[in-house]
């Protein structure tokens, strides 16, 4: 039985060396821990998408993750000009817990909590049961 379980030790210790070692010689172990983001999108904290602001009005969105701040950024053809038209610190929006919602959080989590001990007969009804804030 010892020997059974040091033999599945070794296998499972070749297998993380194999998937470490790379093809080329090189170690797989930065990129495996390393947090890629996608290049088109950004990087570094940085994010940028563009926009269809409206049926004729274009730009972008620029979201910075590391200072929790979202800008919206709209071009003008003529004279050509990219102009800010909103900025917005969403550190404390990522606080609320109710706001402007229906039904409110505590009104899910009670169909939640009926659910999880199997009630039956008080169906939640859609879009109904508690306002928000």
């Amino acid at each position: 039985m010892t020997v059974g379980v040091y033999l599945v030790a070794a296998l499972l210790l070749a297998n993380l060396v194999a998937g470490l070692g790379g093809r080329d010689g090189g170690s797989m172990l930065p990129a495996a821990f390393a947090q890629r983001q996608p290049p088109i999108a950004g990087g570094g904290g940085i994010f940028i998408m563009p926009a269809q602001l409206s049926q004729s009005n274009w730009g972008c969105y620029l979201l910075d993750i590391d200072s929790g701040t979202v800008c919206v950024y709209q071009y003008q053809p003529q004279p050509a000009l990219l102009k800010l038209v909103a900025a917005r610190d969403y550190k404390f929006d990522r606080r609320l817990r109710n706001y402007n919602t229906d039904p409110s959080w505590e009104v899910v989590k009670n169909w939640v909590d009926k659910q999880d001990k199997g009630l039956r007969g008080d169906e939640p009804a859609a879009g109904g049961g508690g306002g928000g804030n």
